[in-house]
Order: C-alpha cells, then structure tokens, then sequence
C-alpha cells in the first residue's frame, strides 16, 4: 500500500535543507548589475479570485467527513507517520481537521517562508521598504550585493550560495545565525548574477529575516508574531527562535538521515502550528487580510520553474501544476520537508478548499494532501489511492 500511495503523490515536497549542489561544481561570478532571466519556461501568472472568505468552525456534511476520516485512515497507514496534523476548509461550507500523536503542534519546515514572505510584503506596502533596492542597502558584503535586491530573495533569484549545502556545515550541524550563515555564502561566492537564474536558497531567507530586524525593528520572529498571528488569533501557531522551548512540538523522526532541530532554520522555516491554523493563514492572506491585494498579485505573477516539473515558485509562494487525470490540477502554496518531516499547505481554486497536512517520520505530505483533495471531490478512499 505504501508504494502506491507514495506514487500518488502530485509533487515532491521542497527541503528545508535543499539538495547538496557540491562546493565545486561553479565558478562564483562577480556582477555589478541584474542579468535578464535565462532559465527554463517561466509559468503564467497565476491570480487567486478575492473573497474565499474565513474559515469557520462549522463541520461538513456526514458524507464528506467519513470520505475524509476514510482518507486519513489511509494516509496514516500509508506513511506510518507517528505524528500528523492535517485540515480541510472550504469557506461557507465546512472544515475538518484530525490529528495523530500527542504533540498539540507540527513543524512546518519551510512552508513557513511564507510568513516571512508576507511581512517583508507588509513592509513594502506600508511605504517602508522596497522590494527592488539593492540588499546592500541593509545589509554588507554579500556577493554581488549591489545588484540582488529583496525581490531576487523573496523568488530565490539571488544566485546566493545556499549555506546549508556547505559539507561542513552538514558534517557539523547546529543553530547559525544570519551572519554566519552569509559568511558560508560570502565564501562560496554567488552562483549566478541575480535574476538570471532561478536557485533556492535558505542564506536568501536569512538576508530577509535580518532585512526585517532592521527596518521593523524587532526580530523577525516577533514581527511575524504581531504582524500574523496575534492579528489573525492564531492561538496554535508558534514562531520559533534559537532558544523555543519545544516539547510540545512532535519530535521530528527519520529511519533515513538524521533529523535537525526545528529551531535552527530561522526565516527559512520559522513555524511550528496546527493544520487548522495555516488554512487560517492562506485563507485570510488570499483574502486580502494580511497584504493589499496587489501584493498577493505580485506573489504568483512571475513564476520560476523549480527542481521538478510542475513546480513553480513566486514571492514565497509556491504553484503547483500537474496532471489530474485528463486534466490539470493547480494549487496554490507553499511545501516543507526536511528530514524527519513533511507539510505542504495549499489552495485549491477548483475546489475553493484550503488543505493543509505536516507530519513526522518519512511519508509525503503531498501525497497525503492529494488524498484528501480527491476524499472533498468525493472520490473512492476506502483503499489505496
């Protein structure tokens, strides 16, 4: 069954630790401006309707909730996750949510680089910050840092080194700070004149944490938790600093590479939640609650093509088109993993539903999320997908 369900899987999930591009593999270039874009096919714009409204409390139909229960039953065998936390919303018509394990939250890996992403926005649309000036504006000495701008970090079109591929830093894994880290990068030097590539990189998430930190004044983790959570009441969403206490947050688990602690990403992955609060969190960004809607405009209006096919990233978020039977399926998010566990969170236009799923061990949450996408559609979930 497991096999099967793990071929199911729409997308594979993008890693907090990205994969390993060697040290020696380029020669770092040195530019004093952008350079036009070069890469793969970029995909079309891609704009949420305004309004799919709030997520309510209000439960689904008895049909569609064992059609979802059923759905998690399998996906719970299927990945033999020994913690999940997983949520369905469809504005004006119902949520539903379960959970495996004892642990209150999960951690969201990257998925949480659209929390950053949404505050470095609230800064530009408050007049404070703008997202094409140079980051050595705020910032010194990163490479070719006259020329890569906000923008280029918020879409990973920096060319900037990505310090968590550095082997020594993966032979010697512990918390780095936003400095240390850009020294890994400074040494490495960048990969690409910015905007002529697309490349993730974790070093480009730091460089906005401490963007933030110095126009907002406060530390990233406590401008996400006025700007965000307190205005969205989200009372099971936790942003993470070096020294979090984290013991109600599900052990991260892997039979494969040993897991990090969730701590140490910082801005590349600052959230430990429920399920239920990040479908609160897409639905009132899409909504227009968090930035103007042209903001959320901007973040899926130039999207690059990421590792796989179908998968495409924009001002941290990320589009997920793939086939769907004789068709196509779009969503709409942002995914996370990183060894010893899994999330995506995403929107779903088609249907008007939010889904969200983060869990522990080494199943797929995209697979997981497709589950439960189809289970809403009211597809067979009684066996394996």
């Amino acid at each position: 069954m497991r096999a099967v369900f793990v071929r199911s899987a729409v997308v594979l999930l993008v890693l907090v630790l990205s994969p390993v591009a060697g040290v020696a593999d380029y020669k770092p270039v040195r530019c004093d401006a952008r350079a036009d874009y070069a890469g793969r096919p970029l995909h079309a714009p891609v704009r949420v309707d305004r309004g799919p409204g709030a997520i309510v409390d209000a439960a689904f139909d008895e049909a569609t909730v064992q059609r979802l229960d059923a759905a998690f039953a399998t996906l719970s065998q299927a990945t033999a996750a020994p913690a999940i936390s997983a949520a369905v919303a469809v504005p004006g018509r119902g949520l539903w949510t379960r959970r495996l394990g004892e642990a209150p939250l999960l951690y969201w890996a990257s998925a949480g680089k659209a929390f950053t992403a949404v505050v470095v926005l609230q800064l530009a649309a408050e007049g404070r910050l703008d997202l094409d000036a140079p980051v050595s504006r705020w910032i010194d000495d990163v490479p070719n840092g006259d020329a890569v701008t906000v923008r280029d970090l918020l879409a990973h079109t920096s060319g900037l080194f990505s310090a968590n591929e550095d082997l020594k830093a993966r032979a010697s894994p512990r918390y780095r700070s936003a400095q240390e880290n850009l020294a890994i990068a400074r040494r490495h030097g960048a990969m690409f004149c910015a905007g002529a590539n697309w490349r993730y990189s974790n070093t480009g998430y730091d460089l906005l944490g401490a963007i933030v930190e110095r126009v907002d004044g406060r530390p990233l983790a406590a401008a996400i938790e006025a700007r965000i959570v307190a205005r969205l009441a989200l009372e099971r969403t936790r942003v993470l600093r070096a020294d979090s206490d984290v013991r109600d947050i599900a052990p991260l688990a892997s039979a494969k590479e040993t897991p990090i602690d969730p701590r140490w990403p910082g801005a590349a992955g600052p959230i430990a939640a429920d399920a239920v609060d990040m479908t609160r969190f897409l639905a009132a960004l899409f909504d227009g609650r968090l930035v103007p809607a042209a903001s959320v405009d901007a973040m899926s209006a130039t999207l690059y093509p990421m590792f796989d096919a179908g998968l495409y990233y924009g001002l941290g978020l990320m589009v997920f088109d793939v086939p769907d039977g004789g068709g196509r399926q779009l969503w709409i998010g942002h995914a996370g993993g990183t060894p010893g566990a899994g999330a995506l969170m995403i929107y779903a236009p088609q249907d008007r539903a939010f889904v969200a799923v983060a869990l522990t061990g080494d199943g797929s949450a995209a697979a997981s999320v497709n589950l439960l996408v189809k289970a809403l559609r009211g597809a067979v979930t009684d066996r394996s997908p």
